[in-house]
């Protein structure tokens, strides 16, 4: 059975060499801009650049995250990166926008591209889908359970990546908000503050509700080789050589000898980095024992593996060949790779000192500071063939050169141009989602054309919404879909679709791309500005969020009863009482900011802002954004509380006061 390929992280040069000397298949790391993990040392002009020939030339793959959701202005800019990289020989990138990814597709054909978990990609449909815009891989959600990822894999029809090691997002990947709104530190853009580390107080008591343990999964090696997934990750950027060198050590001795890990080396990996131990619980379909944090004891009694930088060499067998009147020729090999170069044609010189196979040999073993030492060497020549120790010296070098850089010329021209957006005119759709039913009074059934439930909360006359990411459609006749893959669903089962704003478009590229595929009104970003949200040209129809309490954080495990330990409601998400109200709670931060947490009907936990977006009083400012519907959001907003709204936005009035919640 083929072994998943280790993937580990290199957050600056030295972790790239401890990636390479623990053993890693391939490695993943930034370039200065677009990428996901801003805070790391990243790479820039010709360490990128060094960093993909050392990948090379020791056979790792060079794989570089731009894995960032891109500005309209930014996108000309990300496409010369990629083509840049593409010049240097990356083997991929890791790409989170999917205008940038059609934009690449279309520009660099040859550049292969994986889906980052930002993504949201967890079901065989968001595989189909990515597999039809050119992805030749998807990095499945850290949420997966094991028969999740076996059927996953089984049915996927591109490559399977799974993170293995490292630290949980508490929020389904690509779905949080909360740096963003709380610090302005965008997660979607590469600078998330970790929010989430922070201590908050529920229910009276405080603690670290929303902070998770690390996870470590290698006690479940032997079934991660059976599932037949394609690549193991290894999470870290942002941690030092040290944790990158031993973490991957220890997994590819696993990996290598089909095993789990031993109590000894879990200790091992523990003392390297963890947050009061590790977690395997969403593998386990267990989201109960998650909590924790990194205590000051931990780090006072952590001990680090050392890294004396890194050491491997590379084997290299190397050829001359000197036949008169032939041009002279140079051949060496790695265990992966052979070149070949040539030099002027061979001639004869018999007062020449002749070349022996000791003296290639010697000549061949200069190899200097390069990754390779010198394993073989043979020499053929004819007697009398005039060869010098400088022609060799030249060949083996430019051999050397040729072994760390994949021959594909110059960078290819990329250009990018949004086609300008069409000002509209003052009509514009109102349309809603609703948490559940009894929110919806008659005034809101008059005023908004489309109205939308999670699943399982039907109610007359309304559309369904799926908000879980790794269950099918609802039976409807439209939905509001949150990845590409329930975008391919509706088409294939003839639903009308509308594209929410997880799907997070930041971009007209992107815009374009979801209309392609089927959207038939797409819902801009609510990180953007309203200049930003103007220059976004939609095909389709274009909508932009006007109201409510955003949703910061999507969340597979129960933060109301800690992972369903202290569950109520028998997992049905709802805690009964008036109106058969849905499971809720709230966190306070250290300042006294209330956010509440409300349940839907499969127990997936959504943390809302602390206030909601209102800007009925800001018509004028809204109508710039050329939007054809402006959306809104009720959460847990009483009905007399949704009429008001409505009231508000009729009539262009301030909002008197706080938004009140149901119960």
């Amino acid at each position: 059975m083929k072994l998943p390929e280790l993937l580990a992280p290199a957050g600056n040069f030295a972790a790239l060499e401890a990636a390479i000397e623990g053993g890693a298949d391939a490695v993943y790391f930034g370039a200065s801009q677009f990428n996901a993990r801003m805070r790391a040392g990243n790479f820039a002009g010709e360490e990128l650049s060094a960093a993909i020939k050392l990948c090379r030339a020791h056979g790792v793959k060079s794989y570089v995250t731009m894995n960032i959701r891109i500005y309209d202005r930014e996108l000309e800019d990300a496409l010369r990166l990629a083509s840049e990289l593409y010049a240097m020989g990356a083997d991929a990138l890791i790409v989170a926008d999917h205008g940038l990814a059609a934009e690449i597709k279309k520009q660099i054909p040859g550049l292969e591209i994986h889906a980052s978990t930002q993504m949201s990609g967890h079901t065989a449909e968001d595989a189909r889908a990515l597999l039809d815009a050119g992805f030749t891989r998807m990095v499945c959600p850290r949420e997966i359970s094991r028969e999740g990822l076996h059927r996953l894999c089984e049915e996927s029809p591109i490559e399977i990546e799974m993170f293995c090691h490292g630290a949980y997002c508490v929020s389904f990947s690509g779905q949080c908000l909360m740096s963003a709104v709380m610090g302005g530190r965008s997660g979607n853009r590469g600078s998330c503050a970790q929010p989430c580390r922070q201590p908050y107080t529920q229910k009276g008591e405080k603690g670290y509700p929303i902070s998770l343990k690390d996870m470590c999964l290698a006690s479940h090696i032997e079934d991660i080789i059976k599932s037949g997934v394609a690549s193991l990750k290894l999470e870290g950027r942002q941690k030092p050589a040290e944790y990158v060198y031993g973490v991957t050590k220890i997994y590819r001795r696993l990996l290598d000898e089909g095993r789990n890990a031993t109590d000894a080396e879990l200790s091992e990996l523990a003392n390297l980095f963890s947050r009061q131990g590790f977690s395997a619980g969403y593998y386990k379909n267990s989201a109960r024992s998650m909590i924790g944090v990194r205590t000051i004891e931990e780090y006072r009694e952590s001990t680090k593996t050392v890294f004396e930088g890194l050491r491997k060499k590379v084997p290299l067998e190397t050829k001359v060949c000197a036949r008169i009147g032939e041009k002279l020729a140079y051949s060496v090999s790695t265990p992966w790779d052979s070149v070949t170069v040539y030099g002027d044609a061979v001639e004869m010189r018999e007062d020449a000192s002749p070349m022996t196979a000791e003296v290639a040999e010697k000549n061949a073993a200069r190899l200097g500071n390069t990754p390779f030492e010198l394993a073989k060497c043979e020499y053929e020549g004819d007697a009398g063939a005039f060869v010098t120790g400088s022609m060799l010296n030249r060949l083996r070098r430019d051999a050397v050169e040729k072994l760390t850089t994949l021959e594909r010329g110059n960078a290819p021209s990329v250009l990018y141009r949004s086609e300008r957006a069409e000002k509209k005119g003052g009509d514009v759709k109102f349309t809603a989602e609703f948490a559940y039913p009894a929110q919806i009074t008659e005034r809101a059934r008059e005023f908004f054309s489309r109205i939308y439930l999670p699943e399982g909360r039907e109610g007359a006359d309304v559309s369904l919404r799926p908000i879980r990411f790794d269950t099918g459609l609802p039976e409807s006749e439209r939905v509001l879909v949150h990845t590409t893959g329930q975008l391919y669903e509706a088409e294939k089962a003839g639903l009308s679709a509308d594209a929410s704003f997880r799907l997070n478009v930041f971009n007209s590229a992107t815009a374009k791309k979801l209309c392609e595929m089927g959207a038939e009104s797409v819902t801009l970003s609510p990180e953007l500005t309203v200049p930003q949200m103007r220059d976004i040209s939609v095909p389709c129809e274009k909508r932009v969020i006007v109201y409510g309490r955003l949703p910061l954080m999507t969340m597979f495990r129960c933060a109301i009863s800690d992972g369903g330990k202290n569950c109520k409601c028998g997992g049905s998400g709802f805690a009964g009482g008036k109106n058969n109200s849905t499971c809720k709670s709230s966190i306070k931060d250290r300042k006294g900011v209330e956010f509440p947490i409300l349940a839907l009907p499969d127990c997936t936990n959504i943390i809302y802002n602390s206030v909601p977006v209102f800007m009925a009083d800001k018509k004028s400012e809204l109508y710039k954004t050329g939007a054809d519907a402006w959306h809104f959001i009720f959460s847990g907003e009483s009905p007399e509380e949704v009429d008001r709204i409505i009231e508000c936005y009729e009539k262009g009035l301030a909002h008197g006061g706080q938004v009140t919640r149901l119960g």
